[in-house]
């Protein structure tokens, strides 16, 4: 038989799991959350820097994946909600809030040869063409400009959630957004081909309803 604190750590697990799979339910209690993109409301927003960050990763020497982010993110977005080909997002990023961990390769990143952070501190997508791929996800056409180089890219992004945020008391929705891109295209052409040219970009931001 089991003794009374072996079952008394049985019952606190399994409350803990009931607990934890009931996240979402008692969160959209407290203030309701829209999860259906249609639903989401239209009008014009402005990025949360504090909630928002891009992320890169490149294959290093063939033996990993290498990941770094920029924090320094801001925006806007003019959402249409019934008709997406309407809606525009613009996002700037501060090249200089690059962090990789590792300070001597931040250093080498952001000098001449890569980002050259000093005369090009602002990299820009731009939005141009969105289409509708599901009830979650579109395909954003647009251009983005690296050390003052733009090329057209595809990005594809998801909508996270909407509802008015419990801690700000503002309209706010959220995307996730993701791109390949070839960084000689952007004249990052350092230590090619040992860290390979392909590097993957992950934008996660949220929009809060501008006032």
């Amino acid at each position: 038989m089991r003794s009374r604190s072996a079952i008394r750590t049985l019952v606190l697990s399994v409350t803990a799991a009931v607990l934890l799979a009931g996240c979402a339910s008692v969160a959209s209690i407290v203030y309701p959350l829209n999860e259906q993109a249609e639903r989401a409301k239209a009008g014009s927003y402005q990025l949360d820097p504090n909630h928002a960050s891009v992320l890169f990763s490149v294959n290093h020497f063939g033996f990993s994946q290498f990941r770094g982010r920029f924090d320094g993110v801001s925006g806007s977005l003019d959402l249409d909600n019934t008709n997406p080909a309407n809606s525009a997002v613009s996002v700037e990023i501060d090249v200089r809030s690059l962090h990789t961990g590792v300070p001597e390769l931040d250093d080498k990143l952001l000098a001449k040869g890569m980002f050259d952070a000093e005369n090009f501190p602002v990299a820009r997508f731009t939005s141009g063409t969105i289409t509708r791929t599901s009830d979650a996800t579109a395909l954003i056409e647009g251009t983005l400009t690296i050390n003052d180089i733009t090329q057209l890219v595809q990005l594809d992004a998801r909508f996270i959630g909407s509802g008015t945020n419990p801690l700000s008391g503002r309209q706010t929705v959220g995307f996730s957004a993701t791109t390949t891109i070839n960084r000689s295209d952007f004249g990052l052409s350092e230590w090619l081909p040992f860290v390979r040219d392909e590097v993957t970009l992950t934008i996660d931001v949220e929009f809060f309803e501008a006032r």
